[in-house]
């Protein structure tokens, strides 16, 4: 697991993001609304969530930074072309609740036959501390079981590995609100075609659907 360390004022994610939800800050979203806690059919459902998947469309500011961040920060570890997801994964955590709606690995939402071929890298980019039980819990190896807390501040971005990796969400007792993405990222050599979709988009897991190369 690695830290990946950017200037905020170069990649300005928060600041979109805020613009897109109208709030001056993002780790005050349950002050706005609160949501009855969230099980895996309803983890992508809130209003925050409509509305990033609704502006990364549409508003192009969003990518246009994503796109230089992968450039200058991911492409350059993989030393070869890559494929990546092309929208990334919005998460919303409330107080009191949860942001994905069960402990699991990516792979057991793919052709898990696909998924140990590829092997898929994970990037979180948290826009909001993020630790404790607001963050991401997960396995330091397959199968350990010896659940932890990915500790992060806005401005890191963490690279493991959530395809093998057991990892959920505590119920969130902090007092804040933690908003993230996350994304995966394959490199060329490795990639495999795949007709399986996704969970909750139903979109393919291919190029030009899912994924996009750089």
């Amino acid at each position: 697991m690695d830290k990946i360390l950017y200037d905020i004022k170069k990649y300005r994610f928060k600041n979109i993001v805020n613009n897109w939800l109208d709030t001056r800050d993002l780790s005050k979203l349950h002050e706005i609304r609160q949501y009855e806690h969230f099980d895996r059919e309803h983890d992508q459902s809130t209003q925050w969530h409509k509305m990033f998947y609704m502006m990364v469309r549409i508003d192009k500011t969003f990518d246009k930074i994503y796109m230089n961040f992968l450039r200058e920060h991911i492409k350059p570890r993989f030393g070869e072309e890559i494929v990546y997801q092309k929208i990334p994964t919005f998460r919303v955590q409330l107080p009191g609740n949860i942001a994905v709606g069960e402990f699991h690995k990516d792979r057991d939402y793919r052709n898990k036959e696909w998924a140990d071929k590829v092997k898929e890298v994970n990037y979180y980019l948290p826009f909001t501390k993020a630790y404790g039980t607001n963050t991401i819990w997960t396995e330091s190896k397959e199968d350990k079981g010896d659940f932890k807390p990915i500790d992060s501040s806005y401005g890191e971005c963490t690279e493991w590995e959530a395809s093998k990796l057991t990892h959920g969400n505590k119920d969130n007792v902090t007092s804040i609100t933690r908003v993230s993405v996350d994304f995966r990222v394959i490199p060329k050599s490795r990639y495999i075609e795949s007709n399986h979709l996704t969970i909750n988009t139903k979109i393919p897991f291919g190029i030009g659907g899912y994924y996009e190369v750089l």
